[in-house]
């Protein structure tokens, strides 16, 4: 491989990196806003602004496969989808807690590899 070949696959896993952690912030903010009876103006605005960033990514959930030999992007898609939803808690639920679950994992394996 060459070296232009690792820097760019440096730059992607580093992109991904960074949807993933924001995903990570921005899930669980959206799920509980999504709970919410009464919201507010600014519970909808946020929940506004927060379904705007997610309609903007495009991507191919294949990538974190590649990349990092993990579905993560596949759990962020079934978590979005299933809390914009008119579906089961359940389910919201469900979906949330398996894509923190694999985000903790990776979290982990990136801090062993960056403490190497």
């Amino acid at each position: 491989m060459k070296v232009k070949n690792i820097q760019e696959m440096n730059e992607a896993v580093f992109i991904l990196r960074h949807f993933i952690d924001l995903s990570a912030r921005l899930l669980p903010l959206l799920y509980k806003l999504d709970q919410k009876i009464t919201p507010s103006i600014e519970d909808i605005r946020d929940k506004e602004k927060i379904l705007t960033v997610f309609r903007t990514y495009n991507f191919e959930t294949k990538t974190s496969e590649l990349l990092l030999e993990s579905n993560i992007l596949d759990l962020i898609r079934d978590c979005y989808s299933n809390i914009t939803k008119e579906d089961l808690f359940i389910n919201k639920q469900v979906s949330l807690t398996n894509f923190l679950t694999e985000y903790n994992r990776l979290k982990n394996n990136w801090r062993i590899v960056e403490n190497n």
